[in-house]
């Protein structure tokens, strides 16, 4: 005598829903695992314009760059890194250095605020009579805020990379100069400028 055995069907119905259950619990487990990771959105930078200032008559105002916000939303200079990559001929280029826990105290840039080349970026201020400029300077109401019409000014030292011509007319050291700005909670890159004076 042979007997058959199955499976009620209340208890398949138990089993499917467990399975369903057991399927769904380690799908939101990923889901929601991987969303963490999501950075936050990035400022909306309408524009910026750019400018680099080469040759000035007075020797601490060479290479002065300037980066005007022209609209959209404010953003905490402390939320921003500025990479700066010089390149051209001389056999010392190309360099980049990054300009990092902003703002630089007392608008005085100095090594805690500079990572990689530290020959790129003017540390140097001379304050003498406010004639020249300080080496980081933020032109905006709040200082700590890069709003619109406000604008980082920094200078590249001629030591570490010099787009000056000389006299003579000869090709200058470098000849190529990029300014990114990073937004660093959302690492979006919120300007990007590249000179060529």
């Amino acid at each position: 005598m042979r007997t058959s055995r199955a499976v009620s069907p209340v208890i398949s119905v138990i089993l499917m829903i467990a399975i369903v259950v057991i399927l769904v619990a380690t799908a939101s487990v990923f889901m929601f695992d991987s969303g963490l990771g999501v950075d936050e959105p990035a400022p909306n930078i309408a524009d910026t314009t750019g400018e680099f200032v080469v040759d000035d008559p007075s020797p601490l105002s060479n290479q002065i760059v300037q980066i005007t916000h022209r609209g959209g939303d404010n953003v905490a200079v402390e939320e921003l890194k500025i990479i700066v990559r010089a390149s051209g001929p001389d056999s010392d280029l190309p360099r980049e250095a990054r300009l990092v826990n902003l703002p630089a105290e007392g608008s005085s840039i100095d090594e805690k605020n500079i990572e990689g080349s530290d020959e790129l970026i003017d540390e140097s201020h001379n304050p003498i009579g406010g004639v020249y400029p300080p080496n980081l300077l933020i032109t905006s109401q709040d200082t700590n805020v890069w709003s619109a019409t406000g604008t980082i000014q920094f200078r590249i030292s001629t030591g570490g990379a010099d787009f000056r011509i000389e006299d003579n007319n000869t090709d200058p050291e470098a000849d190529t100069l990029e300014v990114i700005i990073v937004h660093t909670p959302s690492n979006a890159i919120i300007s990007e400028h590249a000179f060529t004076p």
